[in-house]
This record gives C-alpha cells, structure tokens and sequence, in this order.
C-alpha cells in the first residue's frame, strides 16, 4: 500500500501538464512556482542515504531491546531494508511508527475531594 499524496504532491502533479488549462493557470501562481521547487527538492532528499538508519540507530532512538525490534519487523510494523546481514530502516518509518501510536493523556484533576 502506498502512502497518501500529500497536497502539495496533487498540485505538482496538476501542474505537471503545461498544455492542459488547470496546468497553465497553476504554472501561472508564484506561490504554485515556489510550492514545485519545495516539492523537487523534498524529493532530493528521500533519496538521499542518510534517511536510512540501522539496526542499533533505531533501537537506541526507540530505547527498545533487539527482540523488540525483530518482532516490529516480523509483524510488518516496521518495514526494513536487508543487504546481507545488515538491516537498514528509513527514518520517516520510524517516525510515522512513533507518530502512528502517538496517544494524550488526559489527567483527571479533582478539586477538595
């Protein structure tokens, strides 16, 4: 399954045709403009190989032990990369991990009681 489009990702691809009306009036905003060079250069970036962590990066990260992490990555939790021996992860699966089980606490206050 892949991950939503985002709606900066919607109007890149809107505008990615200039000879369609939509794609020559969004090439025509500035702030479109500016929003394609973001988009071009967040792109850059996730190829980048220093968005790929290892094994010992996200169990101290995570403050979790190796059999934690071998059983996130066994219920498909926590997709990896494996070249050999060695597995990598990419830091936004960390932190969409983090962010997906993110919960508030609410704490109940009495007063007098």
């Amino acid at each position: 399954m892949s991950d939503p489009k985002t709606i900066s990702q919607s109007i890149a691809e809107l505008a990615s045709d200039p000879n369609s009306p939509v794609g020559q009036a969004l090439l025509q905003c500035p702030c479109v403009k500016a929003l394609l060079d973001a988009v071009g250069q967040e792109s850059d970036s996730t190829n980048s190989l220093d968005d790929w962590i290892d094994n010992q990066d996200v169990m101290l990260a995570l403050h979790i032990s190796q059999r934690t992490l071998q059983t996130l990555r066994s219920n498909g939790t926590l997709p990896y990369s494996r070249i050999n021996n060695k597995i990598y992860y990419r830091r936004r699966d960390v932190e969409k991990l983090l962010n997906d089980n993110y919960k508030m606490m609410k704490i109940r206050w009495h007063y007098g009681k």
